[in-house]
């Protein structure tokens, strides 16, 4: 959702008549939080998928430790930067996601029913055969189910999916962030304000 949401925010930045080249003013405090998070994630991930050796079973076995650390580093990050535009949303958010987490083995639940709702039968077979390492089918002894994927988007949507609150408050946080960015040019005037202040 997080290419969608970045798509969509750009382009309708443009149509508003923002500048892409706004987001240049964007300075992300503790940028190095968020690349270890994604690398620590990606790799974890290929391991599992691209293997079977023991490393591949260490991490399978420790996923829920790992899985926690990669949301720390997310959430610290965020936390250095919620006086940017809409990233307390996206922060809150990132904390709604990370909650049900810690009560199902650090796994987000996904609604079966919100699944066959949207014909992803795919996903389905692949989350009852445990091949999905960062996500677990919902059931009756699902913590914290009201927070999980639970929220189905299907067709005409051309990528249909099961997202939670979570995921629909970090889309609307960077959504703000970069239509602020792009449509305001305030920063870049006070910046060439003070390039050429003494003149």
């Amino acid at each position: 959702m997080l290419i969608e949401t970045l798509t969509l925010s750009l382009l309708i930045g443009k149509l508003r008549g923002g500048k892409i080249r706004n987001l240049e003013w964007l300075n992300i405090k503790g940028w190095y939080l968020f690349v270890i998070s994604f690398i620590l994630e990606m790799i974890s991930l290929l391991i599992v998928s691209r293997s079977n050796g023991k490393l591949s079973g260490i991490i399978e076995n420790n996923f829920f430790y790992i899985h926690i650390i990669v949301y720390l580093f997310l959430i610290l990050g965020l936390s250095m930067n919620i006086r940017e535009k809409g990233l307390l949303i996206t922060l809150l958010g990132s904390i709604l996601n990370f909650i049900p987490l810690l009560g199902n083995e650090g796994r987000m639940p996904v609604s079966i029913k919100g699944l066959k709702s949207s014909h992803l039968y795919e996903q389905l077979t692949l989350l009852e055969e445990g091949k999905i390492l960062t996500h677990t089918l919902s059931h009756k002894g699902t913590k914290l189910y009201y927070l999980s994927d639970i929220i189905p988007i299907s067709r005409p949507y051309p990528f249909p999916k099961i997202i939670s609150i979570g995921d629909l408050l970090i889309a609307i946080g960077l959504f703000v962030l970069i239509q602020y960015y792009m449509t305001n040019n305030s920063r870049r005037g006070k910046m060439i304000t003070i390039s050429y202040g003494g003149k």
